[in-house]
């Protein structure tokens, strides 16, 4: 009986041990995780305002064939 309650005190401390392991794993990929996100936001801003140019320069070109179609279709 005595042995039994020491194997299972030993388990439980070997679990323990492995949530504080995960624990601690945990709080560095969260870690890692808000690093790369703190990192990752300016290159989006970016990302967003270079499309925006192209599609907007994209619009400005085809802005008279647009018009000229709209005038055929008018007709």
């Amino acid at each position: 009986m005595r042995a039994n309650y020491d194997d299972l005190r030993a388990n439980y401390d070997d679990l323990r041990a492995n949530y504080d392991d995960l624990r601690v794993n945990y709080d560095d990929l969260r870690a890692n995780y808000d690093r790369l996100l703190q990192n990752a936001s300016p290159l989006l801003e970016l990302s967003q305002t270079i499309s925006f140019k192209i599609y907007h320069k994209i619009y400005q070109k085809t802005l008279p064939l647009l018009r000229a179609a709209r005038k055929l279709i008018k007709k």
